[in-house]
Order: C-alpha cells, then structure tokens, then sequence
C-alpha cells in the first residue's frame, strides 16, 4: 500500500491499520485497531484518553441528565415522524458533543444540527423532519423549536412533532 496507511500502525499493539478494523480516538485523533479503542454511547476514545474524557464528561456543565433528556426528547421525534431506525445516530451526537459544549441551549442547537445533517449528508432522509406545509423541505430547529422557515411559523417544540409529520 501506498500513502497514509503504509505507516498507519496501532500505537498499542503495532497492528497494520490498513489490514485490520481500525478507529480514531476523539479526543487525541490517532489511528487504533478496534482492540485498543473504548467505544461508549458511539464514541471511541483510546485508553490514554479515557481518563481526559471522563474528566470532560463530569466537568461539564452539561450534564449527564441533560444528555439524556435531549436523547429522549429527539428519540420521540424521530419515532414521532416514523424514523426509528436513529437512536445509534442520537445518542453518538449528543455524547460526542457533550465533551466540548457548555451552553444547554448551543448543546441542544448542536446536536440536532449534527443528527439532522447526518441523515441529510448521507441521503438516508433529505427531509427529515418533513414539512407539514412544504413536505419538499424539512423543517428547521432554532430557539427550541422545529419551525418552517418559508412559512415563518413555529411547527412544534423539540419533543412534540406531531406524528403526521414524516
């Protein structure tokens, strides 16, 4: 092989990245095999960083109860507009987002932000959350709101899409 995984080797066991499954840790953005990546809620960290991200998680002013209710609030959307198949896709955003937020309301902004352009990025739903007005566009969230922007008006708070929109 040629380039960057010609010297690509897990730092822990010297393995070729290039022939075996491999990751990044978030927090020092290095190449591991999948053996020396910790992954917890979707985000890998290597055993160096672990103790940094737990310093990160419990120093936040996010916090873990904030987590899990913006994961619960945006799960009973999706499931709200027949997309069941996003709770990995949540709950990997709102923890990896958590390590480097410190506003609640920027937090929340963020992580939809992530979830909603994700699905968008990837083609899985250009869309999602349709329009109930415009059901070519998807709806926006801003203020803690899903609003429809050609409109100018408010659809539902985060939470609360009704299940008619898809």
């Amino acid at each position: 092989m040629y380039g960057f995984w010609a010297e690509t080797r897990c730092p822990e066991c010297r393995a070729d990245c290039a022939e075996v499954p491999w990751g990044l840790c978030l927090l020092c953005l290095r190449v591991f095999c999948s053996r020396h990546l910790i992954v917890r809620k979707g985000v890998a960290t290597c055993s160096g960083c672990l103790a940094r991200r737990e310093s990160l998680e419990s120093g936040s002013s996010i916090s873990t109860s904030d987590e899990e209710r913006l994961v619960k609030l945006l799960g009973k959307d999706a499931v709200a507009t027949r997309r069941h198949d996003l709770e990995d896709i949540i709950v990997e955003a709102a923890a990896r987002i958590r390590l480097f937020a410190n506003d609640l309301s920027d937090y929340h902004q963020r992580v939809v932000d992530d979830v909603q352009q994700s699905l968008h990025d990837s083609f899985i739903d250009t869309t999602w959350p349709r329009c109930p007005w415009h059901p070519n566009h998807p709806l926006w969230f801003s203020d803690g709101w899903w609003r429809c922007e050609r409109a100018e008006k408010s659809v539902a708070p985060l939470g609360a899409l009704p299940s008619t929109v898809k």
